[in-house]
């Protein structure tokens, strides 16, 4: 008879190496268009993940088991999405003093601007959708892509590993200052483990190299500074920096005007709008940039998307009525709704404690993405790192269910499957009407 201690240590272990197989497999095996094997395999990582978690790990451990997982995709291409040829031809073009802003993939290549075999084929790699726009990265992006060409050359695997180890690097910070942060909210400290081990996060920000968690990383960076030491001026310097990694702060950002009070939260806007400015200006010299990447931001409103929910139902009912796609009716009334949320949190709420602010954070940011027309899964991490500063669980639930999305890469035709993004946002919608009715949260564990 095997006594309970070492089922359990034969089960992790078990778990374990289940896991480690499960993340080479997302990182060298399965594309995105495999659906009917990714969305089973992710789902079965992270119950795997969190039952590991359930173990009461030590924060060193978290550490080793999170290095671990990451360094797994270490010397992969991504599978899962094409973004990364985007970032190396930007990266590319800096590299030959070239405005990524100033014109698209397609009319460069037309023109014979730039050519040789290894720009063909991160053109050819990137799609034709990204190719026939102009770049929507910001300039902390851009540095980051600069940084890589610069090391990786004419290589896509050496400038992706550079890539990789930046994103690394900021998961790394997120663990270091988020355990700092939980300290100062008198929250446990292990609690980090739900961001630094979930199975979203490893895989679309190492995996495939998406940029929300150097954001993550500045924007927890900013808050600890202001919250812990009232550094202003610090404060946003990171915050800046996260702003120009993801335009995504400045949703959640004015939530900070009622507990910085008027003068103090006026002089940290002045710092800010001066600190953008200071970091934009190099890369929009000219009116065409500026004009080029506001039209590509507008994109997101008036014709991408991707799993949606409101916007979905909302689209569904423009059929009946209209007989065609209100996309971009609607996209022209979203900014407003946009602002109207954000105001009513930022100065019709009580955010007068750190813990206060960041829950409004979290759920400005939810309603943001509620009535987004796109959210492709590698938004919601942002979601993922505000909730374990928070009482909230929904993010993830959702962080676990988001995978259901790439239904629609296996479809042949694009199209999303409505029943499993229904299942999707129905548990995130009832987990979510849950926490708020009964103040309770669903995972007893996350303390």
């Amino acid at each position: 008879m095997i006594d309970r201690g070492n089922f359990m240590k034969i089960l992790n272990i078990v778990l374990l190496l289940g896991c480690i197989l499960g993340y080479y497999f997302m990182g060298y095996e399965i594309d995105r268009n495999q659906s009917l094997i990714l969305i089973p395999l992710y789902v079965s990582l992270f119950l795997g993940i969190y039952f590991i978690i359930y173990q009461n790990l030590s924060l060193r451990r978290i550490l080793e088991l999170g290095i671990l997982f990451r360094l797994i995709f270490f010397v992969s291409t991504p599978l899962l999405s094409q973004d990364f040829f985007r970032f190396i031809w930007d990266g590319m073009l800096l590299s030959n003093g070239m405005n990524p802003y100033e014109s698209t993939p397609d009319l460069l290549n037309q023109t014979l601007a730039i050519q040789s075999k290894f720009s063909q084929k991160i053109y050819e790699g990137m799609g034709t959708l990204s190719a026939e726009h102009y770049s929507n990265y910001p300039p902390i992006n851009q540095i980051g892509f600069f940084l890589a060409s610069k090391i990786g050359g004419n290589s896509i695997l050496f400038n992706v590993i550079c890539i990789r180890i930046l994103l690394i690097l900021a998961d790394l910070g997120i663990f270091w200052i988020g355990i700092k942060l939980l300290d100062f909210l008198n929250l446990d400290k292990k609690r980090i483990a739900y961001y630094f081990l979930n199975p979203l996060i490893i895989v679309e920000l190492t995996g495939n190299l998406h940029w929300e968690g150097v954001m993550v990383f500045f924007f927890i960076s900013g808050l600890y500074l202001i919250f812990s030491h009232n550094k202003l001026k610090l404060g946003a310097i990171s915050m800046v920096v996260s702003i120009a990694t993801k335009l995504i702060p400045l949703i959640i950002l004015p939530l900070l005007w009622r507990y910085l009070r008027p003068k103090k939260s006026m002089l940290f806007g002045l710092y800010c709008f001066l600190l953008l400015g200071v970091i934009f200006i190099p890369f929009f010299v000219t009116e065409s940039s500026i004009a080029n990447y506001l039209k590509t931001l507008n994109l997101w409103f008036n014709r991408f998307e991707f799993n949606g929910s409101i916007y979905f139902i909302i689209r569904e009912i423009g059929y009946e009525i209209k007989g065609y796609n209100i996309i971009r009716k609607l996209g022209k009334v979203t900014p407003f709704i946009v602002l109207a949320i954000v105001t009513a949190f930022s100065f019709f709420r009580s955010n007068k404690t750190a813990v206060s602010v960041i829950n409004g954070m979290l759920l400005t940011l939810s309603c943001y993405f509620f009535i987004s027309t796109t959210v492709h899964p590698w938004y919601v991490v942002t979601l993922v790192s505000l909730a374990v500063f928070t009482n909230f669980t929904y993010p993830l639930f959702w962080s676990c269910l988001v995978v259901l999305s790439y239904s629609t890469y296996g479809n042949p035709d694009f199209k999303g499957n409505f029943y499993l993004i229904g299942l999707q946002y129905g548990v995130v919608y009832g987990v979510l009407l849950y926490e708020l009715i009964t103040k309770k949260k669903l995972f007893h564990h996350f303390k």
